[in-house]
């Protein structure tokens, strides 16, 4: 079993394609019998990564900050760890300190610090980042906008590896895990 976090939106506004795909890689980390490890969130890319998991009888661990525990929290996580604290620090500590690979989708400026976070981390081979493989999950371009700047950082002489050994990047659900 490997024990999967999936960045994503929390919005109840995320767009169908980011839905649907999330949905899949909830199905396929439960096919495989990995432990889906997210927000917590009942909306957006978690609640559908989530609804995917459950669907085909997979095992979800949920962390979540307390103060969304009664408006966002989903029900049907079997395992939700609920952290504290006037930031985002100790949960973001929390998904990193309960995975072995991270995968990312579409999502916010949540999303996007958990990202720039886990990115840097690793770079500088902080908190076992050293040791995570993270794959981004490019649906439909999203994410055109981070490889780009990390590619031009890099041709500016700015970075202290290449853009592969930050991050990798996939199309679809199945590849990503896959990888």
């Amino acid at each position: 079993m490997v024990r999967v976090c999936c960045y994503g939106s929390s919005s109840a506004n995320t767009p169908a394609k980011f839905l649907s795909a999330a949905e899949e890689l909830g199905g396929l980390l439960a096919e495989g019998g990995h432990l889906c490890v997210n927000g917590g969130g009942k909306f957006g890319c978690m609640g559908a990564l989530n609804k995917g998991c459950t669907e085909k009888g997979g095992n979800i661990l949920g962390v979540i900050h307390d103060m969304f525990v009664v408006e966002e929290e989903d029900a049907s996580i079997q395992t939700m760890l609920v952290s504290k604290g006037d930031t985002l620090s100790e949960r973001k500590q929390l998904l990193v300190g309960n995975c072995d690979a991270i995968i990312v989708m579409p999502g916010g400026v949540g999303t996007l610090d958990e990202l720039w976070e886990s990115v840097c981390n690793r770079s500088l081979s902080l908190g076992g980042m050293e040791k995570i493989p993270i794959c981004v999950l490019n649906l439909d371009g999203y994410f055109d906008g981070s490889i780009s700047q990390l590619q031009r950082a890099g041709a500016e002489g700015l970075l202290y590896h290449s853009l592969d050994e930050y991050m990798h990047v996939e199309l679809t659900a199945s590849a990503a895990l896959n990888w």
